[in-house]
């Protein structure tokens, strides 16, 4: 499960199945301290210090970036984008450029982009 699922979990983003996991695995604390269904914010601006963007029009995708270019990561929510390809399009070619490298945590929603140098574990 790891990070991605931590985050996933923390905004609410979880399947039957990962919580039948996580119910077998009680033997490791979960690293995320954000839950957001215990927590009632429907739009949090940060995760466990990592800020959070929320895609609607492609100029969202800027706002993103500039926090990116400053070597922080950054969770980027593309669920309510109105175009999602092309706004995926433009924050996979800007973190190629950048040689930082975007994961997705979950599919059509919620993606991290990490900086040069910063690895997820």
């Amino acid at each position: 499960m790891g990070f991605f699922g931590n985050i996933a979990r923390a905004l609410g983003f979880e399947t039957e199945d990962e919580q039948v996991k996580v119910k077998k695995v009680k033997k490791t604390e979960p690293k995320a301290t954000f839950n957001l269904k215990k927590d009632k914010i429907e739009r949090p601006d940060k995760i466990d210090g990592i800020k959070v963007i929320y895609i609607e029009k492609i100029d969202d995708t800027k706002k993103a970036l500039q926090i990116f270019k400053n070597d922080e990561p950054v969770l980027v929510n593309i669920e309510y984008a109105e175009d999602k390809s092309r706004a995926l399009g433009f924050l996979e070619g800007a973190t190629h450029m950048s040689k930082g490298s975007m994961a997705t945590i979950e599919e059509n929603r919620l993606l991290i982009l990490l900086p040069e140098g910063v690895e997820i574990e």
